[in-house]
């Protein structure tokens, strides 16, 4: 385990961070509601549409269904976790563990919990098991999320590719001695 990496007990995961212990549970029925909100915090390029305001929150709602299906379809393994601080919801991840690498299939951290140091703890933690692993750590990112380039770019992510017009693939590996 990293320094930043608790045991998985309970299938909830406890994670140090610069704000406290993050726990990362699995979702439930009941989250939902965050989920929407936090889809909706991330998308803020569908509230510069002109659209009606009705049209607008039917088309962010009809994409929230599409995405929560399109994940569980393409990723039905993958570990679907609410991030937790102090018993709060801040923010969500999915992990996908298919073998070959880990995979973050999305993360999300809602406004108030950005710049503090939680994203940073959970991607070491996850860099920390992919070491363990032996594995790669991989991710897609949008080609604009310039906040998100630089956080992975920092933690020593490298462009592995483009996947579609607006994503790129980055990849982590943990060096290796005599590399």
């Amino acid at each position: 385990m990293s320094e930043n990496a608790a045991p998985v007990v309970d299938e909830t995961i406890e994670i140090t961070s610069p704000r406290g212990v993050l726990r990362l549970r699995p979702e439930r029925e009941e989250d939902q509601a965050f989920r929407f909100r936090l889809f909706c915090d991330a998308r803020t390029d569908l509230a510069l549409l002109p659209l009606a305001t009705e049209v607008r929150d039917q088309l962010i709602a009809m994409q929230f269904r599409a995405q929560t299906m399109s994940y569980r379809a393409q990723v039905p393994a993958a570990r679907f976790d609410i991030i937790e601080l102090e018993g709060t919801p801040i923010g969500r991840i999915v992990v996908d563990r298919p073998g070959t690498a880990i995979c973050i299939v999305d993360q999300a951290l809602s406004p108030p919990f950005r710049n503090l140091g939680i994203g940073s703890a959970i991607m070491r933690a996850l860099m920390g098991e992919a070491e363990r692993a032996g594995l790669p750590l991989r991710l897609h990112v949008a080609s604009d999320n310039a906040a998100a380039l630089r956080l992975y770019l920092r933690l020593g992510f490298a462009p592995a590719g483009a996947s579609g017009a607006f994503h790129t693939m980055f990849e982590w590996r943990a060096q290796r001695e005599g590399a």
